[in-house]
């Protein structure tokens, strides 16, 4: 073999290991990257394995806490109500109400302050198997008096599937109709009252709604709870409202020793409407038509001696014949304006009146209650700072009995609060 020949087979077979070499060691890359992807692979289960743990220990940890899954918000008023009453003329301990007391003697004038108007609350949302469950807990510490009053439980009442249990206002109440006012018992002619009740809601449309409710009433005995319905229609600058109530009333009384049931049924309606008359003025009144109750509509409240030897109050009074209750009738009216002034001020005018029925055998039968009640005032807000008011309301306002007394009031109110 000559020497080219000798080179050309060695070359050949060089060039022969070589491509053997390439492929062995290619083989091995392609082993070791199945190897990696499987170790990625084993190691991506064993995080997701890893997360699904924290998550359900998380899971199980908010279960352990009551609140931990309920939204809750919590908000309230710190708040300082004061009155001057330049007659003395209405009852202690603390000036408030539009209504003077019956036979009070001027003594000069007359202020107070309290506090207990002060309130706190929370708000609750919680979703239970894709309902929506709503809560209120609202207190504050009014209890008429000067100082430091008692907590009072103002709202508390679970809400879901657009049932409502639990106590918050009634369905004769008109705020969605209310004028502002500085006065914490609000104007003559609205109402706040607040019952324990069982109602559902009535979502017709949009711009209907519709509320029953079965509601206890604690005052006078009764068998059954009230019966309110409220519809309220609100479409861009019109809110329009119309309710009604009927309710049992009792009296016990003693008949040759034993005791007698005599009852009878008190009923009420109520009109109101709110108009935007542009985006700095508006109006709004409502109507009340109450017959033998005096616990829905405020201020209507009135007391009376004991007749036909039974404690007659400001709703009803048993007749002689110890049968029937004699019922006081009255027609309540209010009709407010309210002007925004700028982004800082405010003011509302506000005039109110209760008509008592004076033909009626209660009207005989209590000569001393209400005859006529008549309120005007006016008031200015001032809001130097976002969440703080201050107020200042003046009233003159004009009792007359059904004997033909007569009382006046002149009082001025004003408040501070910050809202949160």
């Amino acid at each position: 073999m000559n020497l080219k020949l000798k080179n050309i087979v060695i070359a050949m077979a060089c060039v022969t290991a070589t491509s053997a070499f390439a492929d062995n060691v290619e083989s091995r890359i392609d082993a070791l990257e199945a190897e990696l992807n499987q170790l990625k692979q084993q190691r991506l289960v064993e995080v997701q394995q890893a997360q699904q743990i924290q998550a359900n220990e998380q899971k199980n940890n908010k279960k352990s806490n009551v609140f931990s899954d309920t939204d809750l918000k919590f908000y309230g008023i710190v708040r300082m109500d004061g009155a001057v009453d330049f007659k003395d003329t209405t009852a202690a301990p603390f000036v408030n109400g539009q209504i003077n007391a019956v036979d009070r003697t001027p003594a000069g004038n007359r202020s107070a302050f309290t506090l207990t108007a002060t309130r706190l609350g929370m708000d609750l949302t919680k979703q239970v198997n894709d309902t929506d469950v709503k809560a209120k807990i609202e207190m504050d510490f009014w209890d008429g008096a000067e100082g430091n009053g008692k907590l009072r439980i103002r709202h508390a009442y679970v809400d879901f599937n657009n049932w409502l249990l639990g106590q918050t206002v009634s369905g004769m109440t008109n705020l969605e109709t209310l004028t502002e006012s500085v006065d914490y018992t609000l104007f003559m002619g609205y109402t706040w009252t607040r019952n324990p009740q069982i109602r559902y809601n009535f979502n017709l449309a949009p711009e209907h709604n519709l509320k029953v409710a079965a509601e206890y009433v604690d005052s006078r005995a009764s068998e059954i709870p009230a019966i309110t319905a409220k519809y309220v229609f609100n479409k861009d600058d019109v809110t329009a409202v119309a309710q009604g109530f009927v309710n049992e009333k009792r009296a016990t009384v003693q008949v040759n020793g034993a005791e007698k049931d005599i009852d009878k049924l008190a009923w009420g309606v109520g009109l109101g409407l709110k108009y935007k008359l542009s985006p700095v003025n508006s109006i709004q009144g409502h109507f009340y038509h109450v017959e033998g109750d005096q616990k829905f509509v405020s201020y209507t409240q009135q007391t009376a001696p004991a007749v036909n030897g039974f404690s007659g109050g400001g709703d009803f009074s048993v007749n002689a014949n110890q049968n029937d209750l004699d019922q006081n009738k009255v027609n309540t009216y209010v009709l407010g304006y309210s002007h925004k002034l700028s982004d800082q001020w405010r003011t509302n005018l506000v005039a109110s009146l209760f008509d008592y029925d004076d033909s009626t055998a209660y009207a005989k039968n209590n000569p001393t209650t209400n005859k006529q009640v008549s309120d005007l005032a006016a008031n200015i807000f001032y809001t130097p700072i976002q969440s703080v008011d201050l107020g200042l309301e003046y009233h003159h306002g004009k009792r007359e009995a059904f004997n033909g007394d007569e009382f006046d009031v002149s009082r001025l109110n004003f408040v501070t609060t910050y809202k949160f």
